[in-house]
């Protein structure tokens, strides 16, 4: 088994919590839920992912409940929402000038939490975790496009 005792899903998923704790106390001022600060963490790390159907596959959180957020963040005025030139469905969401403030302060709490997380690791072990990265993601991209492919009959 090359898992360690605590596996590493329980590992990421427990630095992803701590990280959104974080970033909600960062800015509870604001009274934002905290899946209005994941919307707002995630448009702001990611320019090219900027619909609500975006953000709930790659944050594996419903749609109703992103739906909500970005509901809520568009009345209050920190995000401006554009439908798609060519597909009118289609949803775009954009980071709005009142939102500029908050997402600089979660920015900067998010590199914080790095900065300390990655304390004591040397550049080399970086850059090795670095590599081993992109080779899972290659063969989780793998996966995920054998998954989509019909079952052949035996």
């Amino acid at each position: 088994m090359f898992f360690r005792k605590e596996s590493y899903f329980t590992y990421l998923s427990k630095m992803d919590k701590t990280h959104r704790k974080m970033c909600f106390k960062e800015v509870e001022e604001y009274h934002f839920t905290p899946n209005e600060i994941l919307v707002l963490m995630f448009l702001s790390n990611n320019p090219d992912f900027d619909t609500a159907r975006d953000i709930a596959y790659y944050k594996n959180i419903s749609k109703g409940l992103i739906a909500k957020s970005v509901e809520d963040l568009a009345n209050q005025g920190y995000l401006i929402l554009k439908k798609d030139e060519k597909d009118r469905r289609k949803i775009h969401l954009i980071l709005s000038k009142k939102s500029k403030e908050v997402v600089e302060r979660i920015r900067k709490c998010s590199k914080n939490f790095q900065d300390r997380l990655l304390e004591g690791v040397s550049k080399e072990h970086l850059e090795i975790l670095n590599k081993t990265c992109d080779i899972m993601e290659e063969n989780l991209e793998r996966m995920i496009e054998e998954m989509k492919k019909p079952k052949q009959n035996k």
